[in-house]
């Protein structure tokens, strides 16, 4: 199930429509300076709790409005007569729990922050403090400092003291007591993210209700050593209490860990228009080669399927000796061709490394009529899969024209809960799949969400379809083993 968010007229955004899935795991909303992604965090947290409007979004238009569907259930934010915020609903209770916290001004930690406050608090007598829950305590040593025992004194001013709405902590270390608002901005954001997990992981009576949590680039306040820990311990939390948790960031660290169908980005155009690219691959969104320092050759290709088919192919024909090659999935054929222009202008590579492009079998003359209208006349190799897209595919072959010998081997190892003949049933009641499913996108959305109910990633599907094409080959990658081999040998 998803979360749909419209969005009209807040900040910079003028439309803009995403859908927010909101299974278990770590998810990224990324884009450019100013294409967002922030406003999007903020917005999408006002479904869970009350958000002080003006505070978080400023001066907006009288039709500015923050709308909700989950399921059946409806909520959101509109301006009233007095043009002011309120909150409406419609349908069935929309039961979802989460919070927000943003890694500067925004979230939990700031709601007592004043100067007279500071100034008593730093004078607290240490009886109004009790101690820290270990959760909190040894989570914050370990992913700060690789030391789960760093911050064995750890206090929380307590409940009972009721001149402070929320939750402040103090440190004490060779003697000296350090409030939350003195700590370092790392150590105050990572306090604040673990005391509302502790929160909400005491509040998980039920695993099956969904909970959001949206952190707003908290790469800005921690070392990157730090946000690898935090990336792993959150893997770990979502896993275990059903959290679907959203960095809203740039940082390479987070993006590279993170499934391609899992990150939205949101690309702001020329007239100002957004458009939300889902699924995005790493390369495209940092708009960089990562972890390319060292490599003969660099192949750019359209998703993982690409990826596999090439792959197989390098280590089937023994063409990866004495050179490291790295195939990169971008995304669709003009990401692709527009990154691998970007590498040859501005010498991404250096001297060292080559760089090729695979494409998709079914756009070859797409590809050929973008780089005449983009003006774009490097000479860098290309070829072509003998088959399409992964979506193409796996609509041809099983839906236009069954391959049962697929068909089953996938609805036996892959479909074992929801039979694809259930799925493919409900795929003919839904759309027109000649008129309005061209590109196979909604089959393989019906597919994907069946693969994520059962917890099965898609690389496994992935995998699958690679193995069948190499054991029922017919001599169309023929052409492909030959460029690779040149590409290779050069």
């Amino acid at each position: 199930m998803k979360l749909k968010i419209t969005i009209r007229k807040i900040k910079s955004i003028d439309s803009l429509t995403i859908e927010l899935p909101i299974e278990k795991g770590l998810y990224a909303i990324t884009g450019q300076n100013g294409s967002g992604k922030s406003t999007i965090a903020a917005c999408a947290s006002s479904v869970f709790f009350n958000v002080p409007m003006k505070e978080y979004f400023g001066k907006t238009d009288d039709d500015a409005s923050i709308h909700f569907e989950m399921g059946d259930s409806k909520r959101g934010w509109k301006k009233d007569s007095n043009n002011s915020w309120s909150k409406y609903t419609e349908g069935p209770v929309m039961n979802i729990k989460g919070f927000f916290e943003g890694s500067l001004i925004f979230g939990n930690r700031f709601k007592d922050m004043n100067y007279e406050n500071i100034i008593r608090l730093d004078a607290i007598n240490q009886n109004k403090l009790i101690r820290a829950d270990e959760f909190i305590r040894k989570n914050l040593g370990q992913i700060l400092q690789g030391d789960d025992n760093f911050y064995e004194k750890l206090w929380l001013v307590s409940p009972n003291y009721e001149k402070f709405k929320g939750d402040i902590f103090y440190y004490e270390k060779n003697g000296k007591r350090i409030s939350q608002f003195h700590m370092s901005t790392g150590e105050n954001l990572l306090i604040s993210i673990l005391n509302s997990l502790y929160i909400r992981n005491k509040d998980r009576a039920s695993l099956t209700k969904p909970c959001m949590i949206f952190l707003d680039e908290i790469e800005l306040a921690l070392h990157p050593s730090s946000l690898k820990r935090l990336v792993q311990f959150l893997k770990e939390t979502a896993n275990r209490y059903n959290y679907a948790i959203y960095f809203s960031t740039h940082s390479i660290e987070l993006i590279s860990g993170i499934s391609p169908s899992n990150i939205f980005f949101i690309d702001r155009h020329a007239d100002n228009t957004i458009e939300v690219i889902n699924p995005c691959y790493p390369a495209y969104a940092t708009r960089i080669l990562y972890d390319h320092n060292g490599y003969d050759k660099v192949i750019l290709v359209e998703d993982d399927l690409a990826k596999g088919i090439v792959e197989r192919v390098l280590r089937s024909k023994n063409l990866l000796n004495n050179k490291l090659v790295h195939v990169l999935p971008c995304g669709g054929y003009t990401k692709v061709i527009d990154l691998a222009d970007d590498v040859i202008t501005h010498n991404l590579l250096g001297r060292k490394a080559s760089i090729s492009i695979v494409l998709d079998g079914d756009i070859r003359d797409k590809a050929e009529q973008y780089r005449i209208k983009q003006n774009i006349g490097n000479n860098i190799p290309l070829n072509f899969l003998p088959i399409e897209s992964l979506e193409k595919y796996l609509k041809n072959k099983l839906f236009l024209n069954v391959d049962h010998k697929l068909f089953r081997k996938l609805n036996d190892y892959v479909f074992q809960n929801k039979s694809l003949t259930e799925l493919i049933d409900t795929y003919k009641k839904r759309t027109n799949p000649i008129l309005d499913d061209k590109d196979g996108k909604i089959l393989f959305g019906i597919i994907d969400t069946e693969l994520r109910e059962r917890r099965i990633e898609r690389s496994e599907l992935v995998a699958m379809v690679v193995d069948y094409l190499f054991d029922t080959q017919d001599g169309s990658l023929s052409k492909l083993i030959s460029f690779l081999q040149t590409q290779l040998e050069t």
